[in-house]
């Protein structure tokens, strides 16, 4: 669930508080896939990095459930990291970088992959996947954290069409087949809406 009631969010500054949105309050179940939209400068990556714990609110309360997971905007395809490499790197805060996985870490590795639709694809180059399929490996490196709530910053920015359908009917699936709430902003305002099942606006 992702919840929050009368929160304001914002910057501390050195001459008083940089107030960026709010007082806000929604409450969003289990399984729901939410559209986040508003105009640049409105609050949309500074109310996710609140929600994932990098900001604190100025006011206000919020309940995630459990872990919340941000995937950032434009991560850099790196060269030399095969598709299972880059989501074992959402598992390096639990296990370290060369830590040997135990089995039911492998297990919830190859099953992120497999959510994903990536598994034809898990020992390739991410320098040599699309645009669209990194993405949802990005997506799969937020799984392996088991994560309740999962939110993406712009994640069909500079996608095609077809990439940017592909991602976004993966996110709504994933929300109702894994019961996650997952929170996307977007600027794409009509296919967005075709593929969440809310909007909250700023």
């Amino acid at each position: 669930m992702l919840t929050a009631t009368d929160i304001v969010i914002g910057y501390p500054m050195r001459d008083g508080i940089g107030r960026v949105a709010g007082p806000l309050s929604f409450h969003y179940g289990d399984g729901e896939c939410v559209m986040l939209r508003g105009r640049n400068g409105s609050g949309k990556t500074t109310l996710m990095k609140t929600l994932a714990g990098f900001l604190a609110p100025l006011s206000g309360t919020f309940n995630t459930g459990g872990a919340a997971v941000l995937v950032p905007a434009r991560i850099p395809k790196v060269k030399g990291f095969t598709v299972e490499e880059f989501v074992r790197t959402g598992m390096l805060s639990e296990y370290g970088a060369f830590k040997r996985m135990d089995e039911g870490s492998c297990r919830a590795l190859s099953e992120a992959v497999a959510a994903m639709d990536l598994s034809g694809l898990a020992d390739k180059d991410i320098s040599r996947i699309s645009d669209g399929e990194f993405q949802k490996a990005c997506i799969a490196a937020a799984l392996t954290r088991k994560a309740n709530v999962i939110m993406l910053d712009e994640p069909t920015a500079f996608l095609d069409f077809e990439n940017r359908v592909m991602v976004l009917e993966t996110l709504q699936r994933l929300s109702h087949e894994k019961g996650i709430t997952i929170l996307f902003s977007t600027h794409d305002i009509h296919d967005g809406t075709l593929y969440s099942d809310s909007i909250l606006a700023l």
